[in-house]
């Protein structure tokens, strides 16, 4: 009886450790398929902010500034999409005749909107905001566009005057036609996410001291726009002509994600692509610019 209880035993412990085995086996493809949903979520994120800027274009005569510094009226291009993105209530709620930080829009710009936040990153946050001795609370927002692209990391001289000239423009709305070098080779807007939290090749800083612009980024209906840099293989220390990092370096001036291997971005003509980590600078630069006579070749982005 007692050999016959032993038996018992070990078959029992041998079926707990095939469990053991088969559940270690699992969890990575569970986390794949999560993964690989978030990502699917983030994508149409951007989809859905492509086409409400499209919408936007067709009412408007041209796409929304991609920063509004008027006083009075400072913001981003987050607040004027918002009837274009389902947000009708939020939308009339949200004074335009306001800076996004003023006490009168404090209610709206606390608001999160999943459409702003990719799955694949920290969840939902808030980013306490400061502009000209006034302080504001903001929902955040991961995903940004460029407002230019370093002319001296680029090394090439001859972009004096062209390193601003991206698909959105401060203070005005920029019409498809302005956009020679071609809408589905124009970046429009990616993924800078985490804020406002410090991220550096995957790892979360203990400060957040070394991002840049903390205090005023971050909010969805903020300024959601950053200058593009390439970096060192530290992916913080910014290099010269041909520095081997340009996506997920870091999430302070470079585009950042939380996907293995790159970035989501949706390009002007409403098409969302996958930013590969190996992407070279001069194809990043290329794709900011909205008029630089770039040439690039489809395997390019």
């Amino acid at each position: 009886m007692r050999l016959r209880r032993a038996f018992t035993l070990i078959e029992l412990l041998v079926v707990i450790a095939i469990i053991a085995i088969l559940i270690g086996l699992l969890l990575p493809a569970v986390q794949k398929v999560r993964e690989a949903a978030a990502r699917m979520s983030c994508q149409n994120n951007l989809k859905q902010i492509g086409l409400a800027m499209h919408n936007y274009e067709s009412a408007n005569g041209g796409l929304p500034p991609r920063r509004g510094f008027a006083a009075g009226s400072r913001r981003g291009w987050g607040p004027p999409i918002l009837s274009y993105v389902e947000q009708t209530a939020l939308s009339g709620n949200y004074r335009l005749d306001r800076d996004f930080y003023a006490p009168e829009n404090a209610a709206n710009i606390i608001v999160p909107l999943k459409l702003f936040i990719c799955p694949s990153g920290p969840g939902n946050r808030t980013i306490t905001v400061t502009i000209s001795g006034v302080t504001s609370v903001g929902a955040a927002g991961d995903y940004f566009g460029p407002n230019s692209f370093s002319s001296t990391l680029y090394g090439d001289p001859t972009l004096s005057g062209k390193t601003t000239v991206t698909a959105l423009i401060d203070d005005a709305n920029r019409k498809f036609t302005d956009i020679t070098d071609g809408t589905s080779s124009t970046l429009l807007i990616t993924e800078q996410a985490g804020r406002a939290d410090f991220y550096i090749r995957g790892q979360k800083q203990a400060s957040n001291a070394g991002l840049s612009q903390a205090a005023n980024w971050g909010p969805w209906a903020g300024y959601q726009v950053f200058q593009f840099n390439q970096f060192g293989s530290d992916g913080i220390t910014k290099d010269g002509p041909g520095g081997p990092c340009t996506i997920n370096c870091n999430n302070s001036m470079g585009v950042y994600a939380f996907h293995t291997g790159g970035a989501n971005a949706v390009f002007a003509d409403g098409s969302v692509r996958f930013l590969r980590q190996s992407m070279h600078p001069n194809t990043l630069f290329g794709i900011v610019t909205c008029n630089g006579g770039e040439v690039l070749a489809d395997s390019d982005v």
